[in-house]
């Protein structure tokens, strides 16, 4: 992501603050109101490396189904409706969604939904949290480049269960087809020879959320009984049958005394022989940036690694007090470790050679492991609501590994640290 661009997205930032806000969303309604509309922010601006600037407009509307003066506003059984639309500068394609439910926070069952989008999937996205405009740090996304185009429509439902946890449930049918082969980027909504058939997928979902720290998503494709067809293209059928496993770990603790602050973050998951190249595990990084991203490899180029099985986890200790403490500067030095391991199904567990578009497209897993130690100063430097800092991270990896680099430069980075701050 280049300067021009995160300065673009940093002024909507501010400009946003500036209105009343909440959270991610601004109040377009009346606080006294209990119809609530809203302007969702994190549809306002996005960037990737395929879309490139995405602009757009996203609306949020929540109206009681019948007020009950003896509960508050945040427990009224509630009809909500969401829409929004979006534009791409790079691939010059409209996105659009929506999406109606209700929502019941009193009961077992807290929310059902329909939903339906055209729009863009990222191949091998492995996170639960979302895209949020505010917290730049955490929007490795900005250098995704491989994406699925395609319609998408589901039906969700969340259940509260015993405990600190809730589960999501969803049912899905999607078509998609790959904006990306072996020789790059597709862009069907500029040249109509890059528009490729169809896939089609029949899905059903679970998202375990337990307490702040946990959670568990498990995706299968439905086969019916009585079809052992493999599929392919736009033919109608379903594709092959799979079942997508991830869980993952993330903590903040703080330490007694104001001895510091430890991030700890883990990931795990394993997807099934037969899953298409989107439903796998894209282990890419952020190498060749200049900023720093949380939870990502700093050195690791984007759409180096893809894997089947794999496992990640990320330790870094923050200095409770700072270096020294004034209105511009309050430099606290940080420490890190990434580690990341990953193989393919089948023999060879290094390279993978799957079919995308026709082609063959080869694969590499991080099998024989990766680390990446990492140094850096937070809070540096202090310009309005912008906290400023500096990293420098190496990658570690065998040197008997088929992704062995010799070269520095390519296994060393220095980038700036940059942190939106709302007092």
């Amino acid at each position: 992501m280049t300067n021009k661009r995160l300065v673009v997205c940093m002024l909507i930032c501010f400009a946003a603050c500036a209105a009343h806000c909440n959270g991610q969303s601004i109040r377009l309604t009346r606080y006294a109101s209990r119809t609530s509309v809203s302007l969702d922010l994190n549809r306002v601006y996005n960037y990737n490396c395929y879309e490139r600037n995405r602009w757009g407009l996203g609306l949020d509307l929540l109206q009681p189904l019948r007020y009950d003066s003896r509960y508050g506003r945040s427990f009224q059984n509630l009809f909500t409706a969401s829409v929004y639309g979006a534009y791409g500068t790079g691939d010059k394609a409209w996105k659009y969604g929506t999406a109606l439910g209700l929502a019941f926070p009193r009961a077992v069952f807290r929310s059902v939904a329909l939903r339906y989008q055209h729009d863009l999937l990222r191949v091998g996205s492995h996170g639960f949290e979302g895209y949020k405009v505010f917290n730049t740090s955490d929007n490795s996304s900005y250098f995704s480049s491989r994406f699925c185009a395609g319609d998408f429509a589901g039906a969700l439902l969340q259940l509260d269960i015993t405990g600190p946890g809730f589960l999501m449930v969803e049912y899905s049918l999607s078509r998609e087809r790959y904006l990306f082969d072996a020789s790059g980027p597709l862009f069907p909504s500029i040249c109509d020879d890059d528009a490729k058939p169809y896939l089609y997928y029949n899905e059903v979902g679970f998202d375990l959320f337990w307490g702040e720290h946990w959670k568990l998503g498990v995706l299968a494709n439905i086969v019916p009984s009585d079809d052992d067809a493999t599929p392919h293209a736009d033919n109608g059928l379903f594709a092959p049958d799979y079942v997508r496993l991830l869980a993952q770990y993330s903590n903040k603790i703080k330490l007694k005394n104001n001895h510091g602050q430890l991030s700890l973050f883990a990931q795990g998951g394993i997807v099934t022989e037969g899953a298409p190249v989107s439903r796998r595990f894209d282990l890419g990084g952020t190498g060749g940036g200049k900023y720093y991203f949380n939870n990502t490899f700093l050195t690791v180029r984007p759409n180096t690694f893809m894997a089947e099985i794999f496992s990640l986890a990320s330790i870094r200790y923050t200095t409770g007090k700072g270096l020294w403490k004034n209105n511009f500067s309050e430099p606290h030095p940080f420490v890190q470790l990434n580690a990341m391991w990953g193989v393919h199904h089948g023999e060879n567990h290094t390279i993978g050679t799957l079919d995308v578009n026709g082609t063959p497209m080869v694969f590499t897993a991080p099998s024989q492991g990766l680390m990446e130690p990492c140094i850096g100063i937070d809070k540096l430097l202090r310009w309005g609501m912008l906290d400023m800092g500096v990293a420098a991270a190496c990658q570690l990896t065998p040197k008997n590994s088929a992704y062995h680099l010799d070269n520095f430069f390519d296994i060393f980075a220095v980038m700036c640290v940059a942190k939106l701050v709302f007092e």
